[in-house]
Parts: structure tokens; sequence; C-alpha cells
């Protein structure tokens, strides 16, 4: 049989065998989350310079950055920017082509009025030709 104090040194040691196992999973855990934050940061700081980089490539094509949405303005709130903007342009092209069918419409009715008015131009001198031929034409038998 074991002594009393042995059993209790032996549950000392296995719960400090566990502890160091533990402790160890946790540093090894740690390190691994540590890398990760460093990979994440260094991404970071790269996206950061290629943000750089092309806002400087923008200004020289001559696109105004300051026009370009601000940084803090969440993706939901562009998102809801858009669809505003959109809905407005919507709004405008059709008006535009309300516009556009109304144009269309009076230069049609244009079109008939300019006909109807050749039409009748054509009319009335045919009409005055045979009015002079009329009024001409006994003077000349008149003359023989």
């Amino acid at each position: 049989m074991c002594h009393p104090r042995a059993s209790c040194i032996l549950s000392l040691l296995r719960r400090l065998v566990t502890l160091l196992s533990q402790q160890a999973s946790l540093q090894a855990s740690n390190e691994a989350f540590r890398k990760q934050a460093e990979g994440a940061s260094e991404a970071a700081k790269r996206y950061m310079e290629d943000n750089d980089c092309l806002k400087k490539q923008l200004k020289l094509a001559g696109v105004d950055v300051a026009e370009l949405p601000p940084k803090d303005v969440g993706a939901q709130e562009e998102n809801e920017t858009l669809k505003v903007k959109v809905q407005k342009l919507k709004d405008e092209l059709a008006t535009s082509k309300r516009t556009l069918e109304k144009a269309e419409n009076e230069v049609q009715a244009m079109r008939c009025q300019a006909e109807g008015l050749t039409k009748e131009y054509d009319r009335l001198l045919e009409e005055h030709a045979k009015l002079q031929a009329e009024h001409s034409g006994p003077k000349d038998k008149k003359e023989e």
C-alpha cells in the first residue's frame, strides 16, 4: 500500500503535469495568434501603401481624390448613397423620356402641319396659274 503522503504527492505531480501541458498549449496558441496578428498588421500596412499609391495615380490621372467617399464611410452607408443616386438618375431618365416623347410628338405635329401647308400652297399655286391662264388667255386670242 501507498503512503497517504505519496498519493498526495502523486496527485500534485499529476496536477502539475496537467498545468504544464496546458501552459505549453496556451503558449503555442499565443505564438500562433501573435504571428497571425503580425501578418494582419503587415497586410494592412501593404494595403495602406497600395491605397496611397493608387491615390497618387488617380491624382496624376486627373481624378480629384477629395471627390471619393471618405475612408470612414461604411459599405452600408456608401451602398445607401449609391441607391439614392441610382433612384435620382432613374427619375431624371424618366423625366427625360417624357420630355423626349413630348418633343417627338411636337415634331410629328409640325411635320403634319408642314405637309398640309405644302399641299395647300401647291393647290393655291395651281389655282393662281389657272386664274392667270384664264385672265391672260382671252387677251392673246383678241390680239390674234
